[in-house]
């Protein structure tokens, strides 16, 4: 009764503290630097962190109350059981929580046993389960989120050895009852709705789009001149779409029993449609802003309707998670005249329609098979995923191989240093490592981050709490943070669960929190140098370099577009919105691999693509922008046939250009004089284009005669 209370409280608390974050991020967010790109605040689950928080206490309370330091071990299964709950149906969730709670017991189990008969056994084990661990990365992101979850606690336990099975139950015994009540304390008292997950999709993606319009307004406030303002811009864009295609998926992952009979569907379906058609309007908002802010910085309206509309959206997504099943007619009406303010300030005509269609998710329904049958099917699947991999040309073998390699000789490392909690450093280079130079490395320096400041606060704490009982009451503000940020940033996340498993392994053996703390700090860092090391002399396989593929695509799928938009003139219909999305998504897909290319310190070496992929991504950004604004203007007429096959003859010769084809036929120059306001702009950011890729091209055939780079479409 209480504990329910408590999670209806937990959920009206979150709301008021998450309006107070963003009113004053909105506030700060005038006054920071243009290159500053704001924390993900509205990933924060308050109430997620409250369900682990009470679980990981009440086992430490428990323990307190029966005087068994023990349960410290429950009360962390009982949080790492609430780090593997899978986002998605009530059978994933379930399967999720209770398959890592049994199999980290069984594995954990049978790595303390091993541990009790020596290091050398403790080893093979370490190697093995971090091994699997690593490859389960093949079945999925929620499987790879079980497997190195129990992985980690492999290497936790092989710090606790057990001589025999007797004296292994009553310790993992403990560990099972601290996993099982998070699952059932998720499944009874703290329960998640079936829409839960779409619906905080849908206000992250809000939060995205109010980050575009804010980020408009910075731009409009400060000079041109900087240099960072095009991938700044980009940024945001890309986060959107991002964002956008993940509340997609959450949508479709909603079982067809709930679907096809809830009105709470159908708003949440038609909320996304307006973010799909709101994010367009804000390309085209974009592009207005670049090509007119000298005037537009002298007038502030524009800047002033841009920061009311972030603020709305930002309101939007908090009204669609709290009341999905009552439309928010009134914000909707704000922002339907806060677009008519800026429409007028701009210049430009581009209305903002909201509540126009619903949107075709392009993704097939989540089935709901009987257990059995799902069983089957997903064992079947996973077993044709596993042959497949199943040799040592694959990437993820290789990966795993790396992986198991590399905590195992940290494992032996810190037995043959005799390095106080040194499962630690094991920890940090698990969690670590992955596939790739450019996602290992941040990760590694935000854990460091995150642990410097997290011991600070660990060292702080260890100064006034020393009882069992202080140490259990202030576990749980430390957890609720610790999971609440996960999704908001790794380094807060790593910030606040440092101090909470330093206290709890006070808990368990008292000690200095000096010692604890700077002991894990130091392990840290060791993790993470053992990590990139790993990742650079062991098998030091970088992501496939298809730079020049991705950058082919993107150009590709932004003219298809733009000719598309041409020939239907204002009209904005299914096939358009397709097309919007995928020339979004394939200029997303060319800016990772570039930004992926510039960490690993490959772009000089990326057969001169890069360079060029440097200044033809941002072009293809106006020209998406340009081409939304003609999508969305009322004015819009069908172009010409002869624009058309320009710009299909343009799209050819690109085509070639990217091919390597110097000497690419090229058509005429395209006749301006016909040509409406919108479609000159169109047709002058596909010459700069042009231009830039011809430039770029017989640059390269001087450098290396003869030599032509191949393109696979």
């Amino acid at each position: 009764m209480y504990l329910r209370k408590l999670h209806r409280r937990s959920r009206a608390l979150a709301g008021r503290w998450l309006t107070g974050v963003h009113a004053y991020t909105d506030t700060l967010a005038q006054r920071r630097p243009l290159w500053m790109v704001s924390l993900a605040i509205d990933e924060t689950n308050l109430s997620e962190g409250l369900r682990a928080a009470c679980a990981s206490s009440a086992m430490l309370l428990l323990g307190l109350l029966f005087d068994h330091p023990d349960f410290s071990w429950a009360a962390i299964g009982a949080f790492w059981t609430c780090l593997a709950d899978a986002a998605g149906t009530r059978r994933m969730r379930f399967v999720s929580m209770v398959g890592f709670g049994l199999l980290s017991t069984v594995a954990g189990g049978l790595t303390a046993l091993a541990a009790g008969h020596g290091v050398a056994t403790a080893a093979i084990a370490v190697l093995l389960f971090s091994w699997a661990g690593a490859l389960a990365r093949i079945w999925g992101a929620a499987t790879a989120q079980v497997a190195i979850l129990a992985a980690t606690a492999c290497v936790v336990m092989v710090t606790h050895p057990l001589a025999s099975m007797t004296q292994a139950a009553p310790f993992l015994g403990l560990y099972m009852f601290g996993c099982l009540f998070a699952t059932v304390l998720s499944f009874t008292v703290w329960r998640i709705h079936p829409f839960g997950p779409s619906r905080r999709a849908i206000r992250a993606a809000y939060s995205r789009l109010a980050g575009i319009a804010r980020d408009n307004a910075r731009f409009l406030a400060h000079d041109a001149a900087q240099a960072d303002v095009a991938a700044h811009g980009a940024s945001y864009r890309s986060q959107a779409r991002a964002a956008l295609e993940a509340a997609r998926v959450a949508l479709a992952a909603v079982p067809p029993a709930r679907a096809g009979r809830s009105a709470l569907y159908d708003n949440l379906l038609l909320a996304l449609s307006d973010a799909e058609r709101i994010f367009a309007y804000l390309i085209a908002v974009t592009h207005t802003c670049e090509r007119e802010q000298q005037r537009l910085r002298q007038d502030p309206r524009a800047r002033r309707s841009l920061e009311v509309m972030a603020v709305l959206l930002r309101r939007l997504g908090q009204a669609v998670q709290r009341q999905p099943e009552t439309p928010p007619l009134e914000l909707q009406r704000r922002l339907a005249g806060c677009g008519r303010r800026l429409e007028a300030a701009l210049g430009a005509l581009l209305p903002l329609r909201l509540n126009v269609d619903f949107m075709e998710l392009g993704l097939p329904r989540a089935a709901q098979l009987p257990w059995r049958e799902a069983a089957f099917l997903a064992l079947g699947q996973a077993w044709q995923t596993a042959k497949v991999n199943a040799t040592p040309q694959s990437l993820s073998w290789r990966h795993a191989a790396r992986v198991s390699l590399a905590t195992t000789a940290g494992f032996l490392l810190v037995e043959a240093l005799h390095i106080p909690f040194g499962y630690w450093a094991t920890m940090a280079t698990l969690l670590i490592l992955q596939p790739s130079v450019s996602t290992t490395w941040p990760r590694g320096i935000e854990r460091v981050a995150g642990s410097v400041l997290g011991a600070v606060l660990a060292v702080l704490i260890g100064l006034v709490i020393y009882t069992p009982l202080g140490i259990s009451l202030v576990v749980f503000p430390l957890i609720v943070a610790t999971m609440a940020l996960r999704r908001v940033s790794y380094s807060l996340h790593v910030l606040f669960m440092t101090p909470a498993f330093v206290l709890v392994a006070d808990y368990a053996a008292p000690a200095s929190e000096m010692v604890y703390a700077m002991s894990r700090l130091g392990n840290n860092v060791l993790g993470c140098v053992l990590a990139l090391l790993a990742t650079f002399f062991l098998w030091p396989d970088r992501e496939a370099d298809d730079l020049d593929q991705r950058l082919a695509k993107a150009v590709s799928a932004n003219l298809k577009y733009l000719l598309a938009v041409l020939a239907a003139g204002g009209k904005w219909d299914s096939a358009i919105a397709r097309l919007r999305r995928e020339a979004g998504l394939a200029s997303n897909n060319a800016e990772q691999v570039l930004q992926r290319l510039r960490i690993e310190r490959r772009l000089d070496r990326s057969s001169g693509v890069g360079l060029a992929a440097l200044r033809t991504l941002p072009l293809l950004r106006r020209v998406a922008g340009s081409t939304a604004r003609i999508s969305l203007s009322p004015q819009a007429e069908p172009a010409p046939p002869a624009l058309q096959q320009w710009i299909a003859g343009v799209s050819g010769e690109i085509d070639a250009l990217l091919r390597g084809a110097a000497d690419a036929s090229a058509p005429g120059p395209c006749v301006a004089d016909s040509l409406t306001p919108l479609q000159a702009d169109a047709v002058a950011q596909v010459q700069l284009l042009r231009g830039l890729l011809r430039e770029h091209v017989q640059a390269q055939a001087e450098e290396t005669p003869g030599k032509l780079t191949q393109i696979a479409e």
